[in-house]
């Protein structure tokens, strides 16, 4: 047996011998830590609620322990600590993420815990720290229950997931997706439901062109919970309802400064009333240091539901940590 003890480790990491995080290393077995901290400052306002300043922080600490069975099998391990209340007198720490996985090379990936939903590979129009309105929640998926993912035709990769608990009472939660990966180019296809009445289509697609990268989402709902178009203005949807969503964001990297923006678009109705919403964020992103990132966001939405328009704004500022 080859132990490698923390100072060791500390050593290799520097020659870089041994993946980042490792921090515990045998013949058989690795464990590795990761995490983030973050403090954000934000400004809103909103013609549902007050002018309102906030600052918060967020912080999750990942551990990940590995079995190798054999050259092509592998058991793993994780969890992750993740701040459960960021208010000032009352700061706590749950327990998150919890995931056993068995992966190998031939027979793909089953994971059981906090799997993660499939329906979440669509999800490319997302850029930075701007809030999403084409997301929509989907009945309370996002549970714990079974995963199985598998690369096909060498950068095809499918998934499954079956939720037995989660937020929504029924049993069937569910999401499958196909998600096609190039080295600039990737599209997705996923299907989701709560077993019930609530489901989504969403297609999705993004591509790269050097610095230049562009990202765009459809999503189909019935029955869904809630629209957000930024961190004020949120719509939550009575059943029955139906609609579209449509998103498209863009990145462009110039060394260590990021410029990213997304426009998005929401439309249906809900108990015979029509709705639409919107919301757009621009935003510019300095990377300190490859660990340490800041961003500063600004972002406008605006509902209309039943022919009342509500409009809001956010102006925010991230500083995040990771290692």
């Amino acid at each position: 047996m080859n132990i490698k003890p923390l100072a060791a480790v500390v050593s290799l990491l520097a020659a870089g011998s041994v993946a980042a995080g490792e921090i515990y290393a045998t013949d058989t077995n690795t464990v590795e830590l990761s995490g983030w901290a973050k403090a954000v400052g934000l400004y809103v306002d909103a013609d549902s609620a007050e002018k309102q300043e906030h600052v918060f922080t967020d912080a999750s600490l990942s551990i990940k322990g590995t079995h190798f069975l054999n050259e092509d099998a592998k058991v793993i391990g994780s969890f992750a600590l993740n701040t459960d209340d960021t208010s000032v007198k009352d700061k706590k720490a749950s327990f998150g993420d919890i995931k056993l996985e068995f992966d190998h090379v031939t027979f793909g990936n089953l994971s059981l815990g906090d799997t993660g939903n499939s329906f979440g590979v669509v999800e490319k129009a997302k850029s930075g720290e701007g809030s999403n309105l084409a997301f929509v929640g989907q009945g309370g998926v996002n549970g714990q229950g079974i995963r199985y993912k598998k690369t096909v035709i060498e950068k095809l990769e499918l998934s499954a997931n079956y939720e037995t608990d989660s937020d929504s009472s029924n049993e069937s939660n569910y999401a499958l997706s196909a998600n096609y990966k190039a080295d600039n180019f990737s599209a997705a296809v996923a299907f989701g439901s709560d077993g019930e009445d609530a489901d989504s289509l969403g297609l999705a697609a993004d591509v790269k062109f050097g610095d230049l990268k562009l990202g765009a989402t459809y999503i189909t709902f019935e029955n869904a919970t809630t629209l957000k178009a930024n961190d004020s203005v949120e719509l939550k949807l009575d059943v029955p309802n139906e609609g579209d969503t449509y998103a498209f964001a863009a990145t462009y990297t110039i060394d260590t400064i990021r410029i990213y923006g997304s426009v998005q678009y929401a439309e249906g109705d809900y108990q015979g009333k029509a709705f639409e919403a919107q919301t757009a964020y621009l935003g510019l992103g300095y990377d300190v240091t490859k660990e340490f990132k800041t961003d500063f966001v600004l972002q406008n939405g605006e509902i209309e539901k039943d022919g009342v328009k509500e409009d809001g704004s956010a102006v925010k500022f991230v500083a995040k940590y990771s290692f």
